[in-house]
């Protein structure tokens, strides 16, 4: 019969005359009593005899080194120290000229906005095509296209699919070139690729031409830049020190309609991965984006379209190719209805029944296959209806310049701290490129998430409001 015996990478588990059997080797035996040490730590019991290993150690003048040095994991914390304000001025300058995903970044976790923007480190850039890329591609191609429409006098909502794959391959052409030094005229892979993306485009070009024939509201600027030299000022806020933040970036698509109660803009932003607006993530500051678009437009409305204007909201374009699963045959008309319904764009919209007619004026009763709205037959809006009143957007705009401040001025005050939040399941340390520089660790006392609670949208509103009022209210951002 043969004898079976088990090894662990940790002994706890094991019975004490198990756990001698760790102690014969003098080099794995330091790390087993630095793991038994840290229980006893935790309140948890261990076997006396691993008092009589750690005496050893630190009475064996060969040993005693070393062991002190293993044994000074116990009281680890990796903690960061606060920076302090001049630090921080010679670190930022004396205007901190920002994006929102930065303000994002920081409220993910401000030691990743410090290690990017503060110690400005950088991964090693490796040849191959990832999602931003991607992602950059999409937004190029939908704007070259859009500027090729104007160009030739064309109409959006009389494009036609042969029209659209045209213009596609076009601007895939056209693009392909500045992308990764090359990467898709690279490889025989990488020119299939290169042909999924251009009929991605294609089909997303075609599904935004038949939105345009069902809705009211129409183009008026496309990447659309704010900042010092772009086409609408920043959004300044004054910090402490004499310092200033400026944001700056560029807006996907804003839309206008306009009718006799007055003039409407929308916020559009295409995404090559599905997305809509989470109330809770814009309350922890982790979803500003489009919010801080709207205002911006809104705020200097009269320079993009010559007058005061409404919200009318904010949407996502989902960029794809999406595939059908279905039990029964479909006809090629029906798969195509089908398709078009996996374009609904997601988001937040004004709860005025003109405003949402105007977006989806095919609209009559039940949810809208364009918008994430609708209306039962007795005129109230559906369930699924993602809308905010115009006292709502106001308060959510006035809410989102408020935590620029804050952030702002806890950039300046030095807030370097490894605090990653936790919602439900999610966390930025899933993607994040810094992890190897932070080294988070939750066996540490000194690492643990920020758990940021998911709230009824109802209840975050009022919070909102009364943030944006004036009122305290504490909250764990």
């Amino acid at each position: 019969q043969c004898k079976q015996d088990d090894y662990l990478a940790d002994p706890a588990e094991l019975p004490e005359e198990k756990q001698l059997e760790y102690v014969s080797n003098l080099e794995t035996a330091m790390a087993f009593l630095a793991s038994q040490l840290q229980l006893k730590k935790r309140n948890y019991p261990i076997y006396d005899f691993w008092w009589d290993v750690y005496n050893f150690y630190l009475k064996n003048d060969t040993w005693k080194q070393a062991a002190l040095k293993v044994l000074s994991s116990l009281n680890y914390e990796n903690r960061t120290e606060k920076l302090d304000g001049q630090l921080s001025k010679e670190l930022y300058g004396d205007t901190i000229q920002a994006s929102v995903s930065r303000m994002e970044l920081f409220h993910g976790c401000p030691f990743s906005h410090f290690a990017q923007h503060g110690l400005k480190l950088r991964e090693r850039q490796i040849y191959r095509l990832e999602a931003p890329d991607i992602g950059e591609l999409f937004h190029a191609a939908l704007k070259y296209i859009a500027e090729t429409v104007m160009n030739r006098k064309l109409s959006w909502s009389h494009l036609t699919r042969e029209q659209c794959e045209i213009l596609a391959q076009e601007a895939v052409e056209s693009l392909a070139p500045k992308l990764q030094n090359e990467i898709l005229l690279s490889s025989n892979r990488h020119f299939y690729i290169k042909r999924k993306l251009e009929q991605i485009i294609s089909r997303a070009s075609y599904i935004l031409s038949e939105h345009s024939k069902a809705s009211g509201f129409s183009p008026v600027g496309l990447e659309l830049s704010f900042g010092p030299k772009g086409e609408l000022p920043p959004l300044t806020f004054p910090l402490k020190n004499g310092m200033k933040m400026e944001l700056i970036g560029r807006i996907d698509r804003v839309d206008k309609a306009q009718d006799d109660k007055g003039v409407f803009l929308r916020v559009m932003d295409y995404k090559s991965s599905s997305r809509d607006l989470n109330i809770n993530e814009v309350y922890y500051g982790l979803a500003l984006q489009m919010l801080t678009y709207l205002d911006i437009v809104i705020t200097h409305s009269k320079i993009l379209v010559g007058a005061d204007a409404d919200p009318a909201g904010v949407l996502y374009f989902h960029v794809h190719n999406p595939i059908i699963s279905t039990s029964k045959m479909l006809t090629m008309d029906e798969i195509e209805e089908e398709i078009f319904k996996k374009f609904k764009m997601d988001g937040l919209l004004l709860g005025d029944e003109n405003v949402i007619r105007l977006m989806d004026q095919t609209l009559d009763s039940g949810d809208s296959t364009i918008i994430s709205a609708g209306f039962k037959k007795d005129g109230d809006l559906t369930k699924h209806s993602k809308v905010a009143s115009r006292q709502e957007f106001q308060d959510l705009r006035k809410f989102v310049k408020n935590i620029y401040t804050k952030t702002g001025t806890q950039i300046v005050d030095g807030n370097v701290e490894i605090s990653p939040y936790k919602m439900k399941e999610i966390t930025p340390c899933t993607f994040c490129s810094f992890k190897p520089v932070c080294q988070f660790d939750e066996s540490l006392e000194a690492n643990n998430y920020r758990a940021l609670p998911q709230q009824p949208k109802e209840k975050v509103l009022e919070l909102i409001r009364k943030e944006a009022g004036g009122h305290e209210i504490t909250n764990t951002r």
